[in-house]
């Protein structure tokens, strides 16, 4: 599951039947009340690698910050979003949450969104920013060094230079 897909879900787990729906997705627009949600801003953290894997995978993974708009069209819009703020911070949703790889640790205060910006829309319009952390992992190849070979060679001290050739395997447990 994708972090939009996971903050979708728990919106819409704490939307109370109130339809949630992704901003850009203008086919899914329900009629009024309803929330159009949309990441607006994402920053990561830095990055941490793992172990290598015995084949040659390194998991790499940082924690994000992301900024989540809701915003809720119709008579009830700021009710609805006033309500929202509140109920994410429910231990049944701070658990959700969790389990979801998310952890909210923000709601700005409900705006009301003047009708002469709002475009088209002639419904109410209320808007309220969260703060969502989730963690993004990837898995980057980058091999295992299987055989070493090389030289050594040896000067100084009591005993004669030593010369020799030398190759390592690395052991692999199937």
């Amino acid at each position: 599951m994708t972090p939009e897909d996971a903050i979708l879900t728990l919106v819409t787990a704490a939307a109370g039947g109130v339809p949630v729906v992704l901003s850009d997705d203008t086919s899914a627009v329900p009629p009024p009340p309803y929330i159009a949600l949309a990441v607006r801003w994402v920053q990561a953290g830095p990055a941490e690698t793992g172990q290598v894997d015995a084949d040659g995978n390194q998991p790499v993974h940082d924690h994000r910050d992301a900024t989540v708009e809701l915003r809720s069209v119709g008579a009830a819009a700021y009710r609805i979003l006033d309500k929202m703020g509140l109920t994410l911070r429910h231990p049944v949703h701070e658990d959700h949450a969790e389990a979801l790889g998310l952890a909210f640790f923000q709601a700005a205060r409900v705006q009301r969104v003047p009708r002469e910006t709002a475009g088209a829309a002639s419904e109410p319009l209320g808007a309220l920013d969260l703060g969502i952390r989730y963690a993004q992992t990837y898995t980057d190849v980058v091999g295992v060094i299987e055989t070493v070979t090389g030289t050594i060679t040896t000067t100084g001290g009591l005993l004669p230079a030593l010369h020799t050739s030398f190759s390592a395997k690395t052991e692999t447990t199937n």
